[in-house]
């Protein structure tokens, strides 16, 4: 027996002391287990859905993302399909048959669909796949060297699906092998049988792990950043050599024991990856919250920044400059930034991005020391604000709601100057009010 296997067993026989798993740490586990065993596996058959969007679909039922339906129905067949592997991997009594394989692939590719392929002469055409049904026509796979490599006859799969089944029955009942190498030659077999048009590699590595579920063990996890090292592996055991193929897969199962135990222990399982992958999650979460509320993205808010927001401020800048001769001191104070600027001395980028987190961008003019003829010197504020509340964006004055539009929609240039002439009509008046009358 490999040091490798030794390992292992070591491990397996640590993880047993520690059954039964506390609740919490059973949860957190499995969570894990569950999510890089989906992501992984479709991700390695094309996939592109990310851990933090594979996340958010199977534990918030949300989507996030420019894919098509079909991946997001993929990710969330192939968890169903993992369901019913736990649920066959219980059942000590009987061994998984080929119905149940048949199961399997149907389970994960949901529906029938088209697929593109080659005709045997080489041109492009499309088959009809039909989940759970053994193909019926040939499929083959180009090496990396150029040659075709040819899969089980469609005629030899129902006696070949058979036997490996019969296989399994005896060399589990014999156990005159490791584990692991029962596990690498089932993946092998079914591998060169290839007995479904499409959805096999999901269906050999979920094979593996019912193997490992059944006997006690947590799954493995084949990541798809070692996929050149696993297929090295199943080239080489097309060559004759399960030997990697078995090393390969006991490298996952000894990553795969020493979380599960740590979690037995009640300690952290988080990875350094890990930690990347929740940020991923959470920020897609937040914007997938932000979207249902009907809140802007900080993009949208930028490009109405630049659309609408400047040109409103620099132009009402423009108008009220025309009353910085009534007054001793003109200037504007910015909610939560220290200190006053000028009229037209332009307003900062930075400003507004600093507002933005806040939900409301508040701006107040000041006019102060009145040097026109009046009884009493005064002074006088005007405050203009633009607020980001869910589903749409509005300007005021002093309290007073000039525009409301949806984040979709800009402030037009002919609406700019309305609005800030209203702004300036309204400080006139308040001042020319507030101004004694001539004699």
């Amino acid at each position: 027996m490999s040091k490798a296997f030794e390992a292992i067993d070591r491990l397996k026989s640590e993880w047993d002391t520690l059954q039964p798993l506390a609740l919490e740490n059973e949860r957190r586990l499995w969570q894990k287990l569950r999510l890089e065993w989906n992501y992984h596996s479709n991700h390695i058959e094309g996939n592109t859905l990310t851990y933090g969007e594979t996340a958010l679909l199977l534990l918030h039922g949300q989507t996030h993302g420019d894919h098509s339906i079909r991946e997001y129905e993929e990710m969330k067949a192939h968890d169903m399909g993992i369901e019913h592997l736990r649920f066959l991997a219980a059942d000590r009594a009987r061994l998984i048959g080929e119905t149940d394989i048949r199961d399997l692939n149907r389970i994960i590719l949901k529906e029938p669909f088209w697929k593109p392929t080659r005709t045997t002469e080489g041109q492009p055409t499309r088959s009809k796949v039909f989940p759970g049904e053994y193909k019926t026509l040939p499929n083959s796979v180009i090496t990396a060297t150029g040659e075709l490599f040819e899969y089980a006859r469609p005629i030899d799969v129902p006696a070949r699906m058979q036997a490996v089944v019969e296989w399994l029955a005896t060399s589990l009942g014999e156990r005159s092998l490791h584990l692991l190498q029962i596990a690498a030659k089932l993946h092998h077999d079914f591998v060169l049988i290839h007995p479904f048009d499409d959805g096999n590699g999901r269906v050999s590595r979920m094979l593996v792990n019912y193997l490992l579920l059944r006997e006690g063990y947590p799954p493995l996890i084949v990541p798809t950043g070692e996929k050149n090292s696993y297929l090295t592996s199943l080239r080489l055991a097309d060559a004759g050599d399960l030997g990697p193929l078995s090393e390969f897969l006991g490298t996952q199962l000894e990553r795969s024991l020493k979380l599960a135990i740590k979690a037995a222990k009640g300690e952290s399982i988080e990875e350094p990856s890990d930690v990347e992958k929740q940020v991923a999650l959470f920020v897609r979460g937040e914007q997938a919250r932000k979207k249902e509320l009907g809140l802007p993205t900080g993009e949208v808010l930028g490009q109405l920044a630049e659309t609408s927001f400047y040109p409103f401020i620099a132009e009402l800048e423009r108008k009220l400059d025309g009353l910085k001769p009534l007054f001793s001191k003109c200037n504007v104070v910015t909610e939560n930034l220290r200190g006053a600027r000028a009229f037209g001395a332009g307003v900062s980028r930075q400003e507004i991005e600093f507002q933005i987190p806040g939900g409301q961008i508040l701006m107040s003019f000041r006019f102060l020391g009145y040097r026109g003829e009046s009884s009493t010197p005064f002074d006088h504020t005007s405050v203009v604000g633009i607020h980001f509340p869910p589903g749409k964006y509005t300007i005021t004055q002093d309290g007073n709601v000039l525009v409301s539009k949806p984040y979709t929609e800009p402030i037009l240039n002919e609406e700019i100057d309305q609005i800030t002439a209203r702004i300036l009509a309204k400080i006139f008046g308040v001042i020319r009010g507030k101004a004694s009358p001539r004699e």
